[in-house]
């Protein structure tokens, strides 16, 4: 006789809910067979039969049992079989569940997406896997063949860049040009850069003023718009069905990948060197990039463009993270699973070295997905989440206390006080308490908790609030608001930089750290 056991998987998960039975009551199973779906507080699993016979159940879906308990007995023989319906005629038998309908988390999911569980027909409690099924479902209903390239994909919380234009006609190329781009694609690659530039210019792309296409680079789209001081390394293979619009500012290292049928990239955007947009199916009408203002792209990030990927304002790709829109493998009509779904990453969210992120994931708003981790669903706004797959387990972010913002800020000026010292720059030693500073080229750097004047330039200012207009000669930096108000050449752009290392990027922009103190 074999016993199905609910085991303890961890020390705080006390009971589990039985949430479905896979088999009916006295039904043959099979080793290995998985007979029911048990959910706790940290995940909802299918349990397998111990072994091969008749299953005995002792309990009916949606019962409450504390772990450890025995939940089915499985007959090997006729004989166990025969003692197991002999107690059962002297066991009460449980009383049903009640009008419970759905797991707790199948509730929360369905509530997520807007999903009516009424809609999903099922035998049964509904669980978490069958709501999944019907969120992708819908998705891949979405976005049908011949529409705008977002049709069906939710843009919320995700700050669409500027070069966001599908129906415009702006930096159409010449048929003929393009014919000549597709045919002898080496040709354009071996010109000069400032070649390459006015024949795209010459034949109807949009260009602008500081733009550098690095050796051996092709950029080839029915339309072409580069705005002012684009940068692509060396190497770059930029080839769009419909049109690439690349943002001001934005630079992309060397040997760049990017293929799609539409690409809008925002301005300002970071990319790192050997970064790979396209992959199979990027010719597919569903094919469509877009990357917001600020975003950074690490080293060897690969994202696969075969349905919409939608990457917001200031989102972190870092070092070889995948994201991919559909998988390869066995045939669907044997049961195998088969998906080919969009990829969203909403404002300020952050994918980790080495994660992935599957298809048909959201990652909201602010959210962190933990280095080495694989997103299989959607990871709610400001949430942390780590592991295979992906679970949360707390908040991106933490609040601090006033006095904790105070010290972390006052400690900005010591630490680049001992940058520069530190890179041999003549700096001043650090005085006062608040405003705390010191002087470096002829300019002072001063941290004080609410700026509200009185100070002459020339002055670099941080401070946590602003209170007052800004003269000539002074610059301020509100590390909250993440604004810049006033100029202040060399040393104003080198405490910027500073800050931006620090995860405080500025407005107004885009803007590029040109060299300087740091």
């Amino acid at each position: 006789m074999l016993e199905i056991v609910l085991t303890r998987e961890d020390a705080n998960t006390e009971h589990a809910l039985l949430a479905e039975w896979l088999v009916e009551d006295r039904a043959e199973v099979a080793q290995g067979q998985p007979v029911c779906v048990v959910e706790t507080t940290k995940a909802t699993v299918e349990v397998e039969s111990p072994g091969a016979g008749t299953i005995a159940q002792l309990f009916p879906e949606g019962s409450e049992v504390e772990l450890g308990t025995t939940i089915a007995y499985v007959a090997e023989s006729a004989d166990e079989l025969a003692s197991l319906e002999a107690k059962a005629e002297q066991t009460p038998s449980p009383k049903p569940a009640g009008d419970r309908k759905a797991t707790r988390k199948a509730v929360e999911l369905a509530e997520q997406h807007g999903v009516d569980l009424v809609a999903i027909e099922k035998r049964g409690f509904i669980t978490e896997k069958d709501v999944q099924a019907e969120v992708d479902r819908r998705r891949a209903t979405e976005i049908p063949s011949g529409k705008p390239p977002l049709t069906g994909v939710s843009t919320e919380r995700v700050s669409l860049p500027g070069t966001f234009d599908p129906d415009g006609t702006e930096g159409a190329l010449d048929a003929s040009f393009l014919a000549s781009l597709h045919a002898d694609p080496e040709a354009f690659r071996a010109l000069p850069p400032a070649e390459k530039l006015a024949a795209l210019r010459g034949h109807g792309a949009v260009v602008g003023d500081g733009v550098d296409l690095g050796e051996g680079s092709l950029v080839a789209a029915k339309r072409i718009v580069l705005e002012d001081g684009v940068r692509l390394g060396p190497r770059a293979t930029v080839v769009c069905e419909e049109i690439v619009a690349i943002g001001e500012a934005s630079w992309f290292g060397g040997d760049l990948e990017l293929r799609a049928r539409h690409a809008f990239l925002g301005a300002g955007i970071h990319g790192g060197a050997r970064v790979r947009f396209g992959g199979g199916g990027h010719r597919e009408p569903w094919a469509t990039l877009v990357v917001g203002d600020l975003a950074f792209v690490g080293d060897e990030v690969f994202v696969n463009v075969c349905r919409p990927v939608l990457i917001g304002r200031e989102v972190f790709l870092t070092m070889r993270a995948l994201l991919v829109t559909h998988n390869i493998g066995h045939s669907v009509l044997e049961g195998f699973e088969n998906r080919f779904a969009p990829i969203v990453l909403e404002d300020r969210s952050q994918v980790g070295l080495g994660a992935i992120v599957y298809a048909g994931s959201r990652v909201g708003a602010e959210a962190i997905v933990a280095s080495g981790s694989y997103v299989v669903g959607d990871v709610p706004a400001g949430a942390f989440a780590i592991g295979v797959p992906a679970k949360v387990t707390g908040s991106s972010s933490h609040r601090l206390s006033d006095a904790r913002r105070l010290d972390l800020a006052r400690r900005f000026v010591d630490d680049l006080h001992e940058l520069l010292v530190l890179r041999g720059h003549a700096v001043s030693a650090i005085e006062g308490s608040d405003p705390r500073g010191f002087e470096v080229e002829g300019t002072r750097v001063l941290f004080t908790p609410s700026y509200r004047g009185g100070v002459e330039g020339p002055a670099v200012i941080l401070a946590l609030d602003v209170r007052a207009d800004v003269p000539d000669g002074v610059a301020v930096l509100d590390l909250l608001g993440r604004q810049v108000q006033g100029g202040g050449g060399v040393v104003l752009d080198s405490v910027r930089e500073f800050c931006r290392k620090r995860g405080i990027r500025f407005e107004p922009g885009p803007w590029r750290y040109p060299g300087g103190l740091v």
